[in-house]
């Protein structure tokens, strides 16, 4: 018997090992990750710091790692973590790398990153980062860029305004939410806005084109800025901005409309029959809710397939509840009947900044992270929200049931319940690894230190001790 027991604890070794590196493994498990289990970790927490907030997260689309950028609220610098091989890191928790990345300053509010990896012929491959984010020193867009590889031992940030301010009631570059188009080129989505009479809000595109491009107001360039929708008189107009590219590659923009009340949304569409309210008609708009406070802290999701689906989560702030709206086709129930539009969770009306982020898995299931301050003198909590299917479940506990639908359909977890002293997810932001997996990034204020850190949730594979028979 003693050949079957070595034999045996071989096998418990192989298991745990191969659970180690999570995003190695086999993508058929993403399939379980609905039901992982949960880790909460610190990332950066120096006392008196003051970071965590504006925060934004990407996984690296090979090695699965996170990148989040985030805002030193203490000293007014942009910052980056990253996560590395355990131990070996820089930060307060030695797992990650804390890289400064522009201090010249107050820099870093409205930060969105994301990470691409290249394989160019003839060259090794390398991981490229940008970040997008606001310049409140000179009220100005600015994007950081860096090109990581084996080879480059002592990388630098390539630093730039995109859209500068010409005057002081202007404000250019809040609200950013970047990507990475199939070109490999950075486009930004932001926020414009003056509050000289007359004033006007505004939501912008910026395409970095490397050369020959038109120029924003700092005449760079390399960008080619456009307005997508304008309104006088309304300088919240075109806020609260979230962007992303379906898989044919074109753009949509969603953001706040302050005329309206609602939330719209924007897709690049050619020609001169644009409806939107600019002077290039080549954009066109969609109100797809309205109703009073409804469209602001909006998370955008296009179609990845020609069997995916428009969704869109964001906060009706009027009466403390989040929504989620899906393209529907015709007959929606949404002021755009194209659109099915319904409540998710309540989570109060928090004075601060609210904290909504959602993603979509690899089965297409939406996973909406977000702040619950619902409780009147309880800490604010994150919590997840996800369809019941995602979990094997035919009926949820949270929110409405969807149209035609007679029972409840998300399923609403507490994934942090903060403490006395501890509020949860002012700021936050989810992503899905490339193993199926979600990370949440989201900051932790402590009144007692009148304090902010940088924490994540992480959902990691389980790991499963073989059953030995004697």
């Amino acid at each position: 018997m003693k050949t079957k027991a070595t034999f045996i604890c071989i096998l418990v070794f192989i298991l745990l090992a191969s659970s180690i590196n999570v995003d190695a493994a086999n993508l058929s498990a993403s399939s379980l990750a609905a039901n992982e289990p949960w880790s909460l970790e610190y990332v950066d927490r120096d006392e008196g710091a003051g970071v965590g907030t504006h925060v934004s997260i990407a996984h690296h689309p090979k090695t699965g790692a996170a990148y989040i950028s985030y805002y030193d609220a203490k000293n007014g610098d942009l910052w980056m973590a990253h996560e590395v091989t355990p131990g070996t890191g820089n930060c307060p928790n030695n797992n990650w790398e804390c890289t400064l990345v522009d201090s010249t300053g107050d820099v870093g509010q409205f930060s969105s990153i994301d990470v691409i990896y290249k394989t160019p012929p003839l060259i090794l491959p390398y991981t490229r980062v940008g970040i997008a984010y606001y310049d409140e020193t000179n009220r100005s867009l600015k994007y950081a860029t860096i090109d990581l590889s084996v080879t480059s031992f002592s990388p630098s940030w390539e630093i730039s305004t995109v859209d500068k301010a010409t005057s002081s009631t202007e404000s250019l570059g809040t609200y950013t939410s970047m990507k990475f188009n199939k070109d490999d080129k950075a486009v930004i989505g932001y926020h414009a806005s003056s509050t000289t009479t007359p004033s006007y809000g505004a939501v912008k595109v910026a395409e970095y084109v490397v050369s020959g491009g038109t120029g924003c107001n700092g005449g760079n360039t390399s960008w080619t800025c456009q307005i997508i929708d304008r309104f006088d008189n309304y300088p919240d107009h075109g806020s609260h901005v979230s962007i992303d590219f379906s898989y044919e590659g074109t753009l949509y923009v969603a953001f706040y409309n302050a005329e309206s009340k609602s939330l719209d949304y924007a897709w690049y569409y050619g020609g001169t029959a644009g409806n939107c309210s600019n002077d290039n008609q080549k954009w066109y708009c969609v109100t797809v809710d309205q109703g009073t406070g409804r469209g602001k802290y909006i998370s955008l999701h296009a179609k990845d397939s020609p069997t995916d689906t428009i969704k869109i989560a964001y906060y009706d702030q009027s009466a403390g509840y989040i929504r989620y709206a899906e393209y529907f086709g015709s007959g929606g129930n949404c002021s755009n009947t194209f659109f099915n539009c319904y409540r998710v969770d309540k989570v109060g009306t928090p004075i601060v900044n609210y904290g909504l982020s959602m993603d979509v898995d690899l089965q297409g299931y939406p996973i909406i992270a977000y702040m619950d301050a619902s409780e009147d003198l309880g800490p604010a909590r994150l919590k997840i929200a996800r369809p019941a299917p995602a979990y094997g479940e035919w009926i949820g506990d949270c929110g409405d049931p969807p149209p035609g639908h007679s029972s409840q359909y998300w399923t609403c977890k507490t994934i942090d319940y903060g403490g006395e002293y501890a509020d949860e997810a002012a700021y936050v932001d989810v992503s899905i690894s490339p193993a199926g997996l979600a990370t949440v990034a989201y900051s932790e204020f402590n009144t007692y230190a009148d304090d902010t850190y940088l924490k994540v949730a992480k959902q990691l594979f389980a790991n499963y001790l073989p059953i030995i028979n004697k």
